[in-house]
This record gives C-alpha cells, sequence and structure tokens, in this order.
C-alpha cells in the first residue's frame, strides 16, 4: 500500500510539473463492458432464485405446520380414547354398585344419578356416608332423621329434588306444627297466669296491710 501511495503521489507531482491533466474530465462517458440486454438476464435470474428461495421456505413451513398440526391431531385422538375408557369404566363400575343395593328408593336414585354426572364430567366427588350401596346406610339414617326433625318426610314414589319447593296448598297448611303451636300458646297463657295472680296477690296483701 505503502508503495502505491508514494507512485502515485510521485505521478501527481511529474503530471503537475508537465502541465498535463490526469483527472478524468465530468462529461466523460466509459461503457459498461456488459450489455443492457445481458444485465437483464442477470436481474431476472436473481429475482428467480430469490422467488425460489423464498416458495422453498414457505413449504419448509407448512411441512413443519403439517407435521405438527399431525403430532396434536394424533395427541387429541389418544385422550379422546383415554376420556372414553375412563367414562366407560367409571360407568361400569357405578352399574356394579347399583346391582349390589337390594333396593333402591328416591334418594339412591338421586345419588347413582349424581355420581353419573360427575364420572361423565371427570370430576368425581367423595361425598359423605361413602360410595353407593357400600357405606351409605348410615347416611341414609341420618339424613332421614334430619327430614324428620327439621323438614316434612319426603312422599313415597316421588324422586328428584322437587318435592321440596312449596305449593299453593303447602304454603297455607299448618300441619305438623300444632303440637308445637298448643305448647307455646299454653306457656304463654299460663305466664299470663302466674302474673295476674301474682299482681293480684300484692295488691290484696297490699290493702291488707293498709287495714291493719
Amino acid at each position: 500500500y505503502k508503495n502505491a501511495l508514494q507512485a502515485a503521489q510521485q505521478a501527481v507531482r511529474k503530471f503537475k510539473a508537465s502541465s498535463k491533466p490526469f483527472f478524468r474530465p465530468t462529461d466523460y462517458f466509459a461503457e459498461m463492458i456488459k450489455s443492457d440486454a445481458h444485465m437483464e438476464t442477470i436481474r431476472l435470474r436473481l429475482v428467480e432464485e430469490a422467488e425460489g428461495l423464498k416458495a422453498s421456505e414457505e413449504a419448509k413451513k407448512k411441512r413443519e405446520l403439517k407435521k405438527f398440526g399431525k403430532a396434536i391431531q394424533v395427541e387429541n385422538k389418544i385422550q379422546r380414547e383415554k376420556e372414553t375408557k375412563r367414562i366407560k369404566e367409571g360407568v361400569k363400575e357405578l352399574r356394579k354398585k347399583r346391582k349390589d343395593v337390594t333396593k333402591l328408593d328416591g334418594q339412591d336414585e338421586q345419588e347413582f344419578d349424581i355420581a353419573v354426572e360427575e364420572t361423565l364430567s371427570g370430576n368425581p366427588k367423595k361425598r359423605a356416608g361413602g360410595s353407593l350401596g357400600g357405606e351409605g346406610d348410615g347416611r341414609k339414617k341420618t339424613r332421614t332423621a334430619r327430614e324428620h326433625k327439621f323438614g316434612r318426610p319426603k312422599p313415597k314414589g316421588v324422586t328428584g329434588r322437587r318435592w321440596k319447593e312449596n305449593t299453593k296448598s303447602s304454603a297455607g297448611s299448618f300441619e305438623g306444627m300444632g303440637g308445637k303451636g298448643d305448647g307455646r300458646l299454653s306457656s304463654g297463657t299460663g305466664r299470663a297466669r302466674g302474673r295476674g295472680r301474682g299482681a293480684g296477690g300484692s295488691s290484696k296483701r297490699g290493702s291488707h296491710r293498709s287495714n291493719k
């Protein structure tokens, strides 16, 4: 580089000393080595190569997406098969437990329906009193005792939960409340009589003392 630079500087000094021009004129036209037709061919080839590269990239992406989509489809199919198998096994087990029960009333029917719904939804819950037909006697007895104590008994042959709702006749009926109501009224009247006697007794005692 230094040798070339020194040679160029020496040449410039010699051109200036001889008063000869050494810069290219502004209106100088140098013809290109390659023709315009040849350059157009090269341009078209470059454009074609760029388009081919872009198309190959898009095809590669499509293949990857297709491969990934197939993998997802296979995974979804496996999951559906597992879910179907789980539901079939759960319903089969519930039916087996139901066969073990000698007699089903409305409450057991409702428990069985709830268990089937939970099995289908995939969220089985552990209910108090055990599973259907195994340890449900304790829960049934407790439930019956509570209904007898706090609410009206369940009619025979009636299933579902709507039997607990009030009707036009039940809303105005006071059946089963007579004993308690009479007891309250009697206790209230007893208290009132006691108070009245107490008040009367105090007035008589006061009058007796005044007479004395």
